[in-house]
């Protein structure tokens, strides 16, 4: 049985230890450190942000993202920081390693986080810019569920896909080249990189300005509800979803003890219909 679909109470009931320790100190103190940790995580930059940024615009649940713009309370406190952490470590690790590399070779071949405005209200960081190769880089450190998905012949999910087109829009409009947008998949759980799996993909057909139009266009649409929603005219919980295993457990807004108690969060569950179809 999925996340979203399991009975909340048996759902926590299976859930693992927050803590562990060979001894009742250990564990209390465990306990104290994990706190400190998941706080931190909480409240960093990136899931205090106001204004969404290229990862969230292509995501396909509708009432994910028209929550995100107007502002609701998260309402999820089951999904564990962990693997996000991992990745921004990782992130930084790298962001320092192509940086000293220019410095080795005596070229800046490498641009990193470079903030770019695919559209002046949604601006962004890529990961890396390959200035040889004319290539828009983001890496995806992954567990190996969701990087066996990457792998699959339809390639990455959507919102991967769109994120990546949007960062080469962003680099166009700085005035850098681009040629290709790739994905690097980092193999989280792994003991080596040999699981590591490089998506590329030719960037500026027509299939490519045909998904950017149409984010856009949702987006704006989205934004319409969204104030509607500030507004007090619509609730969010009238708005449709989209539920997918790989997202709801993550999302900030899912809650699965709200379809007994009624309470605020979205259950993941209701319905599959798409407010933009």
């Amino acid at each position: 049985m999925t996340a979203d679909l399991m009975d909340p109470y048996a759902f926590m009931a299976a859930a693992p230890a927050l803590a562990d320790s060979n001894t009742p100190w250990g564990a209390r103190y465990a306990g104290e450190i994990r706190d400190v940790i998941v706080h931190t995580a909480e409240h960093s930059p990136r899931n205090m942000q106001k204004r969404l940024g290229p990862s969230e615009l292509g995501a396909a649940c509708d009432r994910q993202v028209i929550a995100k713009l107007a502002g609701i309370p998260r309402t999820n406190h089951v999904s564990d920081p962990w693997p996000s952490i991992v990745g921004t470590a990782v992130h930084a690790w790298l962001e320092k390693t192509f940086s000293a590399e220019n410095a080795r070779i005596g070229l800046q071949r490498w641009l990193t986080e470079l903030r770019v405005y695919p559209t002046p209200q949604h601006p962004g960081s890529t990961d890396l810019y390959d200035r040889r190769e004319e290539a828009v880089v983001d890496w995806k450190c992954l567990g190996a569920t969701t990087l066996a998905k990457i792998k699959r012949p339809s390639g990455p999910p959507r919102r991967y896909h769109v994120q990546l087109l949007l960062y080469g829009l962003g680099c166009l409009v700085a005035g850098l080249p681009v040629s290709r947008v790739v994905l690097i998949a980092l193999p989280r759980t792994a003991s080596t990189l040999n699981g590591m799996y490089v998506w590329d993909h030719p960037f500026g057909g027509p299939d490519d300005v045909a998904l950017l139009t149409e984010v856009l266009r949702i987006t704006e649409v989205r934004k319409q509800i969204a104030a509607e929603v500030i507004a007090g005219r619509i609730g969010i919980n009238h708005i449709p979803i989209t539920p997918d295993d790989a997202e709801c457990f993550f999302c900030p807004f899912y809650r699965p003890e709200s379809a007994y108690d009624n309470g605020p969060g979205c259950t993941g569950t209701i319905g599959n219909r798409n407010l933009m179809s």
